[in-house]
């Protein structure tokens, strides 16, 4: 449904126990390693548990698939049998030459298993039994399976066993009756569920072994995940499948925490309850966590957010202001007390609240009242009882001839009033170039990279898939490129760094220290050094393609080729070329004569990161919209 949507060859998030997708953790890792001791030469008895869902199917799996020509494994997945078909199962599983009729007794089939395996073992092969959701074996069976490891050499066991199953199979290990069994267990672990990194690995590791974009799950999307599946692989499958259906009936190109969330109410199981609680806590609960897991998100990614210049000129202008309307209300007051002046303190700071539209067109009125109420006090300084006087409990109490020196202050400050506000406001230009000290930080942040500052130059950038280029030319080659891209300017001799963002026919869109300017073209021309460090996705895993290339970059280029001729590459018959020939080499070399690139046939990064621009991918951010592009 949604393959062709975001360019999966399959579906990357089955819930079935697929080795290819078989992503190692540390906990899987060492898991892993544990179930190939015990199937090695030294291998005995092995013990691995794990919650439901955590992969340990997947690792059996794995094991099995592992290409050991001297290794005889035989699977049980049916643990709910009695101790004649469980022997029986063995038998199947390895081949044993018995007769289902004749051989019905324990002792004939423990016999017929033991010739078994010593012609194995002669033959220099290794035997291994490995039953899963052990956790579900029936005490005669373990007493039967302990003395299976009795059929041993000198040197060596005949018959390796490893145990799979749920945290019940230790409680049920650990019971008095079974010690002996116990005792002969040579190495135990348990497999642990995802942290929240290993989970954002996990989902991308699947995303690219389907061939598809691997940032399509945002960072809060990726906590919020982790928080509501606990980090077990089987439900993370299970919410990132419905998300992505969900993506695909919206429209969108990523996905959030909130279609996380909802993808995870409309798949995960409900969590036992105690007792029965009303209708109102059933509702509670949920949304309680989902609120939780948001603002963990946000307190994770608002501070690597800087603020904008845009926030720091509105709370300028707000200091800037509140003095201007605090004088008008004081000098419209009259003698007070100070508990009067502290209650309309309270007042006026209750009443401070207003939105950003409000505080905008009130600013007018409250310099016209403050002018006004100055020249009112200006002529009013001399009338003691005048209600709009400068007098204040200070100025009665001192003596007369302190009186002309408080009307000169006051004729001071209502002149200093009125030059603020006839003086017009510097107004900034739109042609002026911002301050430059953008870093490779600023322009990650469009990739979606945050956390730690990336203190690498651009030629040994390597986060993920991303790779960095110098370069250097005009603006018509980084349309083309059409990617963020660092510019490097020459001011007054100084070398300054700012951040492109977005071009268009007339301006482009600067960011630097004084926040984000449109700037004219002609402007930037003036001091840009043509050079420029611009930040580009290695999708097709490699740096290089060339005649001769084979494998899946190649079927990349030829996947891109074609969408750029505005074909459907699901739409062909029959599967890709991966093999790098002639007549891609062809189409390769007009779109780079097209592009303006050396015709050379050669997919390097300058016309890797040309073929991504010309197609825009989902998650990747681009100087121009796709109304633009697609005029160009």
């Amino acid at each position: 449904m949604y393959l062709r949507y975001f360019g999966f060859d399959s579906y990357p998030f089955a819930v079935t126990p697929d080795p290819a997708f078989l992503y190692l953790s540390e906990s899987h890792r060492e898991a892993l390693a544990h179930l190939l001791y015990g199937a090695g030469e030294h291998g005995g008895f092995v013990a691995l548990t794990g919650e439901v869902g955590t992969g340990k199917t997947t690792l059996i799996r794995a094991v099995v698939d592992n290409d050991t020509s001297d290794l005889d494994i035989a699977l049980c997945w049916n643990p709910h049998l009695g101790t004649t078909e469980f022997l029986g199962t063995i038998c199947d599983e390895l081949g044993v030459d018995y007769d289902p009729e004749r051989d019905t007794t324990l002792k004939a089939l423990v016999d017929r298993l033991n010739a078994h395996l010593l012609q194995a073992h002669a033959a220099n092969r290794r035997t291994v039994l490995i039953i899963d959701e052990a956790q579900n074996l029936s005490r005669d069976v373990l007493e039967q399976l302990r003395l299976l490891t009795n059929l041993e050499t000198h040197k060596e066991k005949l018959l390796r066993v490893i145990l799979v199953g749920q945290p019940e199979l230790g409680d049920l290990l650990m019971r008095h009756d079974l010690r002996q069994l116990a005792q002969r267990i040579t190495a135990r672990f348990t497999l642990r569920p995802l942290g929240l990194a290993e989970t954002r690995a996990y989902v991308q590791h699947r995303l690219e072994r389907a061939n598809g974009p691997q940032h399509l799950f945002s960072r809060p999307a990726m906590f919020m995940l982790r928080a509501l599946t606990r980090g077990v692989p089987r439900l993370i499958n299970m919410v990132c499948e419905r998300a992505l259906m969900g993506a695909y009936a919206h429209g969108r190109s990523h996905i959030g925490p909130w279609t996380v969330a909802r993808a995870a109410a409309e798949t995960l199981p409900a969590r036992p309850r105690m007792g029965r609680p009303g209708r109102r806590w059933r509702l509670l609960v949920p949304t309680g966590a989902v609120a939780a897991s948001v603002l963990g998100a946000g307190l994770i990614w608002l501070p690597e957010i800087p603020p904008t210049n845009a926030a720091e000129d509105t709370s300028d202008r707000g200091t800037e202001t509140a003095p201007t309307g605090h004088s008008a209300s004081e000098q419209n007051q009259s003698p007070t007390t100070s508990a009067d002046a502290q209650t309309a303190r309270d007042a006026e700071d209750a009443a401070a609240p207003q939105s950003a539209a409000g505080k905008a067109s009130d600013k007018a009125s409250d310099e016209a009242d403050a002018e006004n109420t100055a020249k009112d006090a200006g002529k009013d300084a001399g009338q003691p009882d005048s209600p709009k006087g400068q007098q204040t409990r200070t100025q009665a109490a001192q003596p007369d001839k302190a009186k002309p020196e408080s009307e000169a202050s006051n004729k001071t400050q209502a002149k200093a009033s009125r030059d603020r506000s006839s003086a017009p406001k510097p107004q900034r230009s739109p042609q002026d170039l911002p301050v430059g000290d953008a870093d490779i930080n600023q322009l990650l942040r469009l990739w979606g990279v945050f956390g730690a500052q990336v203190r690498a130059g651009c030629g040994e950038l390597h986060v993920g898939d991303l790779r960095c280029l110098a370069d250097h030319g005009d603006l018509k080659v980084l349309e083309r490129y059409n990617r963020p891209a660092l510019l490097m300017l020459d001011r007054d001799g100084q070398s300054q760094t700012v951040l492109l963002s977005a071009v268009n026919d007339k301006t482009v869109t600067l960011v630097g220290s004084q926040g984000t300017r449109d700037v004219a073209r002609s402007r930037l021309l003036k001091s840009w050094t043509g050079r420029f460090e611009v930040v580009w996705r290695s999708d097709s895993g490699v740096r290089l393609i060339q005649p001769g290339s084979v494998g899946n970059a190649v079927v990349w280029l030829r996947k891109r080729l074609l969408q750029i001729d505005g074909q459907n590459p699901h739409s062909q018959l029959g599967k890709l070329s991966p093999v790098y020939d002639n007549a891609l080499g062809e189409r390769l070399r007009a779109f780079q004569k097209s592009h303006g690139l050396e015709a050379d046939g050669l997919a390097g990064p300058r016309t890797q990161m040309m073929l991504n621009g010309a197609v825009l991918s989902p998650g990747s951010p681009s100087l121009r919209s796709d109304a633009q592009t697609s005029e160009k």
